[in-house]
């Protein structure tokens, strides 16, 4: 009589283990799956933010260059917290430095006109005043003689 009672209690421990494994067999990787899956949406949508963005700073530029000279224009964006900086290579590649979760990466746009900022190295015009999160007021403004696009923060 005690051995069949210590048989049960034992088999009713194991089935319990069973269960709680299998629990966990089944939680553990679907909360991976969710977390990745999420993370990943992440990085799409701030892709898509800086694709919207970077888009709609080069064809603002090239409006105010085909406007002519004196002409000017303010864009509102909302930049995402991932951008770390902005900047102008040889006057014609606007590039995004951007940091997720998989590293460093650059987003970058090509324009079909001069364009140039305030803070310029060599080839390489600093953005970074405009690279902070929230809401940021870009100026574009058209300048020397209608050749160049000034690109800069608005007050």
């Amino acid at each position: 009589m005690i051995k069949a009672r210590v048989k049960t209690r034992a088999q009713s421990a194991l089935e319990y283990m069973m269960i709680v494994a299998l629990a966990l067999g089944i939680i553990v990787p679907t909360t991976y799956l969710f977390f990745r899956y999420s993370s990943e949406s992440n990085i799409k949508l701030i892709d898509s933010q800086i694709n919207e963005i970077g888009g709609s700073m080069v064809d603002t530029a090239e409006t105010v260059y085909f406007s002519g000279e004196g002409s000017k224009i303010i864009l509102e964006v909302n930049m995402p917290e991932n951008v770390r900086d902005i900047y102008i290579i040889s006057n014609r590649e606007l590039v995004f430095n951007l940091t997720t979760n998989i590293g460093e990466t650059e987003a970058v746009f090509f324009s079909t006109i001069n364009i140039t900022s305030t803070s310029c190295q060599d080839e390489i015009c600093a953005l970074t005043d405009i690279a902070s999160l929230g809401l940021n007021k870009i100026k574009f403004q058209s300048f020397n003689e209608g050749k160049q696009v000034l690109i800069s923060e608005s007050e």
